[in-house]
């Protein structure tokens, strides 16, 4: 047993059901095998919270918790479920927008006290060795950093997964011009103090100016599954995912070329937002319904094709789902803009554009996919971190 302490920063750790804490927690798990000991600080779940797809509570009854009872006061007004007057609303978003140095969007901005409050009170219990932040919310990391600045003998590991910087603001419309500024000052902070900054982009890190190269460090996202799950094909497309921003012209013109080329196959999309999709798409064959949870897993084992659907601020990045998937091995049908992601695929025979697919030519790189979906297992990546932060079981 190392005997460790590594303190986690995840705001939407689980039992939170949302992508954010997939990465984290599946990190964790892996990190426990090897007898460190994990605390947890994240947001509050709300009552009746579902129970997370991506970590057993076997697992999290091996973690000590530290919840924050939080929510933004300025995204609050931004939504009809604040009850105060409009003009009301404007005053203060007004005032925030005035005094708040920095980003007031984040929602871990106006709960700094409070982390640095609890980050203290671990450490008086058991020292802190390192503290492993999450982001997004990017201000997890400079609470982190300030905490650090006061405790030269923590070390800090941050971690940055959200492949935004094509899109306004890094997708925070709102976000005025001075306030991207004090945003950027927080990055420069960060960079400054934190011992490893890791991402699962290139471009992610080289937004980041540190020391050193070796400070910056490529951890690709990657999937927990044991072994492959092949099932026999039935003649079904499914896709899982976020619908994203100015892609819906993308979804109905492939699946109307498409089903035209492949006139037998259902198409199944489910999606938190599947509201953006179905008034476009009144096609024979389709469905567009809400998530159905882990249930997914056994509809991909036996569908003929996963759609891969990726927008303009992200076609260039490998995200979770892809290799997520890859254990499935079936052929990606592509929709959206032409990136990267679609480059790969093509090249490397995992599929094609969407509309562009045959089934009867299609010739799919079994061993290819087997060969990434290998090299991209969590175990291997949480091992790789602990390796560089000097801990062994």
């Amino acid at each position: 047993m190392t005997g460790k302490h590594i303190v986690v920063l995840n705001w939407h750790f689980p039992p939170h059901e949302g992508i954010g804490g997939r990465r984290t927690a599946l990190l964790v798990k892996y990190w426990l095998v090897e007898g460190v000991q994990v605390t947890v600080v994240c947001k509050k779940p709300k009552r009746y919270q579902q129970p997370s797809d991506w970590i057993d509570q076997e697992i999290l009854d091996q973690i000590q918790f530290v919840q924050v009872d939080h929510e933004n006061p300025y995204n609050a007004l931004f939504f009809k479920s604040d009850r105060r007057s409009k003009w009301l609303r404007r005053w203060k978003k007004f005032y925030y927008d005035f005094f708040a140095v920095g980003n007031p969007i984040d929602q871990t901005f106006f709960c700094g006290n409070e982390i640095l409050f609890q980050l203290k009170k671990i450490h008086e219990a058991k020292p802190i060795d390192w503290i492993f932040t999450s982001g997004a919310p990017f201000y997890l990391s400079y609470w982190a950093a300030l905490f650090k600045a006061k405790n030269d003998t923590v070390q800090l590991w941050c971690d940055f997964r959200d492949p935004w910087l094509h899109a306004i603001n890094y997708g925070m419309r709102q976000l005025s011009a001075p306030q991207r500024k004090g945003d950027d000052a927080v990055r420069d902070f960060v960079s400054h103090y934190a011992d490893f900054i890791s991402a699962p982009y290139p471009e992610v890190l080289n937004e980041f100016e540190t020391e050193s190269e070796e400070a910056k460090i490529l951890i690709p996202h990657f999937h927990d599954q044991d072994s492959m799950s092949i099932g026999k094909s039935k003649n079904s497309w499914i896709y899982a995912g976020e619908i994203y921003e100015n892609t819906a012209e993308y979804w109905k013109k492939s699946l109307a070329t498409s089903l035209q080329r492949n006139p037998h196959p259902h198409v199944f999309i489910y999606s938190q937002h599947y509201q953006k999709l179905s008034p476009h798409l009144r096609l024979d064959n389709v469905q567009v319904l809400a998530p159905i949870g882990a249930s997914i897993k056994q509809l991909l084992t036996h569908c003929s094709g996963i759609i891969i659907s990726l927008g303009e601020h992200n076609k260039d990045f490998f995200t979770t789902k892809f290799y997520d998937h890859l254990g499935y091995q079936k052929p990606y049908l592509y929709i959206g803009p032409k990136g990267k992601v679609l480059e790969f695929i093509v090249e490397n025979k995992l599929g094609t554009r969407l509309e562009e697919f045959d089934e009867n030519e299609f010739k799919y790189n079994f061993e290819f996919a087997e060969n990434l979906w290998s090299e991209h297992r969590a175990s291997k990546m949480a091992n790789e971190i602990l390796s560089k932060m000097k801990i062994h079981a």
